[in-house]
């Protein structure tokens, strides 16, 4: 499939580490250069697990999730697909749906899936292998930014950002790419995965997703 041209309506491109990156309303980073996507956050199973502590909650989001995975990679036609981190939300065993969905998931993509270990995911699950950080110079990703040297541009996950637009209230919190010096930190991808409001500081650009497109916060 051709890719799509870049950047397309919607998406934002940022100078990032002298690379050019494209942010994209889909919670994922593209860097041309390297052919890759980048995502952060996925949580597959989280659902699961609130059913098995006796908490009602829908079923279905894995499969949006890895078709919304899947669309991405087929849209740009990369080669390599970067998940930083909690791409499965606990160590408990994964149902046999999921582990055979997740299964045909690895094996009908068409790039090279690299999985960054996160917080939430378990050395048991071995579906596919997992590092502990990826060095694509000149840029490192790592999940958990507290784990970033300073001096090292840095794509990293965990914190879930959101950000407050508008009147208060559930509407108003959006995900939001987030960016300071040397960092940058993804949005969480999973459907069914909470965040945390992030407050504009000094030196931090927000970026926050709304109808399909990705937008700088004038703050």
């Amino acid at each position: 499939m051709k890719p799509s041209t870049i950047p397309e309506a919607g998406s934002r491109r940022i100078r990032f580490a002298g690379e050019d990156l494209v942010l994209l309303a889909g919670r994922a980073v593209f860097w041309p250069a390297r052919s890759a996507l980048m995502l952060s956050d996925v949580h597959f199973g989280k659902s699961a697990t609130f059913r098995a502590h006796g908490i009602p909650v829908p079923e279905g989001e894995s499969q949006t999730d890895l078709d919304r995975i899947t669309q991405l990679v087929e849209r740009y036609g990369v080669d390599h697909l970067a998940i930083i981190g909690d791409f499965y939300h606990s160590g408990i065993a994964l149902s046999t749906g999921l582990h055979d969905s997740l299964a045909t998931f690895r094996d009908s993509l068409d790039a090279e899936i690299i999985l960054v270990r996160g917080n939430h995911d378990q050395t048991r699950h071995e579906l596919l292998p997992m590092i502990d950080r990826l060095d694509w110079s000149p840029i490192e990703l790592v999940h958990d930014p507290a784990d970033a040297a300073p001096e090292k541009p840095t794509i990293a996950g965990h914190l879930h950002p959101l950000c407050r637009i508008g009147r208060a209230g559930r509407a108003s919190r959006l995900p939001c790419f987030l960016q300071k010096d040397n960092l940058l930190v993804l949005p969480a991808f999973g459907t069914f995965t909470a965040g945390h409001i992030m407050k504009a500081k000094a030196g931090q650009t927000l970026y926050p997703i709304a109808k399909e497109t990705v937008f700088e916060d004038p703050r």
